[in-house]
């Protein structure tokens, strides 16, 4: 992890809100990153859509799937314990 930090990139956030999700992936398409935030929300809250409509912040195992599936962002590195399973 260190090699990241020597590079002057930031740690990505722990539980971001989607305006933060939206300007660390500002490369992706915001439609496809605002699906795939609602259906991993849906998925991870049990909730349906118009229950997770009005959340502003995920949770940190959210994020995670995101950043698994997107990928780390240019600028970011993942913190130490980034992608450990919560107890």
């Amino acid at each position: 992890m260190e090699a990241y930090k020597t590079n002057n990139k930031r740690p990505l956030p722990w539980s971001p809100s989607k305006s933060e999700v939206f300007r660390i992936y500002v490369k992706l398409n915001q439609v496809t990153v605002k699906e795939e935030i609602r259906e991993i929300m849906i998925k991870h809250r049990n909730k349906t859509e118009d229950e997770v409509r009005n959340v502003r912040i995920l949770l940190h195992p959210e994020f995670v799937s995101i950043v698994k599936l997107f990928g780390i962002p240019q600028g970011y590195y993942p913190p130490d314990g980034f992608f450990d399973q919560p107890f």
